[in-house]
């Protein structure tokens, strides 16, 4: 233990302007009033950069565990790298949050009583709990410099030892009252460090809600509490235990990069007189590299998929993006789904067992396109509507143009094969509607898709195209059903020299032009750019007389 005086000194240069004392934090953030099965749960983002898909995933499993119990979600913020921090990070957090429905009972913009809500407003409240370990001898003021900890690192490489700052790496650790004197009055930067009682060689055991009963090693390192810059604000190891415990946090969901964290916190808890917390540690969502390198975490560098900025300018529609994230949290959502689809996600009982089972959740592109494609496909036809122009007014503002020159005829357009029993799945994300629906419109057939007519029909002589359009012009009537229109396209089409019985064009493919379906290819290629389409009666029946006569005879 130092002398009163020492600690006084060291407690005037950590906290400068003051500090919250434990007694009046613990009696500023009484237990909450809830039911015993209520959870409080929490998500604490960083605002250092893009937010990740991964946040929202780890986000909806917090939220729906509060919510389906009744409890208080949190989101919290922690703004403790001042150095890493990006301006204008938070509010892509809060923003991200709101697009998604993730609602947080308290957290940014909230008044509740278990705030602030942001770690950098926290930091009195922290040097209170930092002091009483200084207090209680389990901390202690460490000067080494970058220049030290690198040359400890390399010792214990050359030694072949486990990195990190204890036993004989501890550098500080044992040093005397007058050594930490002669720093101070050197004016010396300093960390508070943990002074922890752990041994490796012996074991420790928890119960993890996702992994079961886990058995580690004691945690013998003396990490930094709180840092050396002028903030003085802690690290998360310090923060978080804090927070939760005055929050009062039920259970600690978090990444799998923390789990070798666990036994140091457990102790650092203990260390404060605080129950350790019922953490629960799962599976980053992870993606198959693409250059070989097997399955590997979605990450900020490589994949812009890790981006929710990436998911929102491609226009996945959040329904079905939460979909595809419950069932990678739990192997029976799927079955649910199907079997429910009147029925909102929220009403989906998550399930803490499926979760532990969700050993290494791995991003299926096309998977997770098909629940968007559902969800689209089955929208009302005001919504779906509405959501392509929320998303177009953003991103594609030409479409929205397009769209408001005759919205008729747009609605027309936008109705097209969507009613029936088995709408078409054309579109996965609001990015895909301007390929799908944009060739309807004169603006945009021009610069975007007549420029593909020569390169799809290349196999076609252009005179062979233009007798194709011209013949089947001098029959076609708007009016028609369907069957008429097809038997005269039929009958055009042997007029021009197809094949109408495909078993003679087998038998001798050379005496033709091609078959019906070459022919009609020829027509929906000039009207519209595109070898794939909708029905083509129906898109002629839409595009109206004069804009099929325009197209075919260009």
């Amino acid at each position: 233990m130092y002398s009163t005086e020492l600690i006084e000194r060291l407690i005037k240069l950590l906290a400068p302007d003051g500090f919250t004392p434990r007694t009046e934090s613990d009696v500023a953030y009484p237990a909450r009033s809830l039911p015993p099965e209520a959870k409080v749960m929490r998500v604490p983002p960083s605002p250092t950069g893009l937010v990740h898909i991964g946040t929202v995933y780890a986000a909806m499993l917090n939220e729906r565990i509060a919510h389906q119990s009744g409890g208080v979600f949190i989101l919290r913020i922690e703004d403790t790298d001042k150095k890493r921090e990006v301006e204008g990070a938070t509010d892509q957090i809060v923003a991200a949050f709101t697009r998604f429905a993730l609602p947080f009972d308290e957290g940014p913009g909230t008044n509740a009583p278990y705030g602030p809500y942001f770690q950098s407003q926290r930091g009195k409240t922290y040097l209170g709990y930092a002091v009483e370990l200084l207090q209680s001898g389990r901390a202690y003021p460490c000067f080494a410099t970058a220049e030290d900890l690198q040359a400890a690192t390399q010792d214990q490489q050359a030694k072949k030892q486990r990195p990190g700052y204890y036993g004989d790496w501890a550098l500080w650790r044992n040093k005397t009252e007058a050594e930490i004197t002669a720093a101070l009055d050197a004016g010396l930067p300093f960390v508070l460090r943990f002074k922890s009682h752990g041994d490796h060689q012996k074991r420790i055991t928890y119960t993890d809600v996702f992994k079961g009963k886990m058995e580690v090693p004691e945690n013998d390192l003396d990490v930094p509490l709180i840092k050396s810059d002028e903030y003085r604000l802690p690290t998360y190891h310090l923060a978080h235990i804090v927070d939760d415990f005055l929050m009062r946090v039920s259970m600690v969901f978090r990444s799998d990069e923390w789990l070798p964290s666990t036994a140091l916190h457990i102790e650092l808890a203990q260390a404060l007189n605080i129950t350790p917390f019922t953490y629960g540690h799962f599976a980053p969502i992870s993606i198959i590299d693409q250059n070989g390198g097997g399955k590997r975490k979605l990450s900020k560098r490589k994949d812009p998929q890790a981006d929710v900025q990436f998911w929102i300018k491609a226009g996945y529609p959040v329904e079905g993006i939460k979909a595809y994230l419950l069932g990678l949290a739990n192997s029976n959502f799927e079955d649910w789904y199907r079997a429910n689809p009147g029925k909102l996600l929220n009403d989906f009982p998550l399930s803490l067992e499926k979760l532990a089972a969700s050993r290494a959740p791995l991003l299926d592109m096309a998977k997770m396109e098909d629940y968007c494609k559902d969800y689209i496909a089955l929208l009302p036809q005001e919504r779906f509507i509405a959501e392509l122009r929320d998303w177009a007014t953003l991103e594609a503002p030409y479409l929205v143009e397009a769209l408001d020159k005759d919205p008729q005829y747009s609605a027309q357009v936008l109705a097209v094969e969507r009613d029936g029993d088995k709408p078409r799945k054309d579109l996965s994300k609001w990015s895909d509607a301007p390929e799908q629906y944009g060739y309807f419109f004169d603006d945009l057939f021009g610069p975007h898709f007549a420029t593909r007519i020569t390169d799809e029909l290349k196999d076609f002589e252009p005179g062979v195209i233009a007798a194709a359009c011209s013949e089947f012009l001098q029959s076609y009537d708007v009016n028609d059903d369907q069957d008429t229109w097809f038997t005269k396209l039929k009958a055009t089409a042997d007029k021009t020299g197809f094949a109408t019985d495909n078993k003679a064009f087998k038998a001798s493919p050379e005496s033709y032009k091609g078959n019906v379906a070459d022919f009609a290819r020829i027509i929906r290629v000039k009207l519209t750019g595109k070898n794939r389409t909708p029905d083509l009666w129906t898109i002629m029946k839409v595009m109206g007389t004069d804009r099929v006569k325009a197209r075919l005879t260009t």
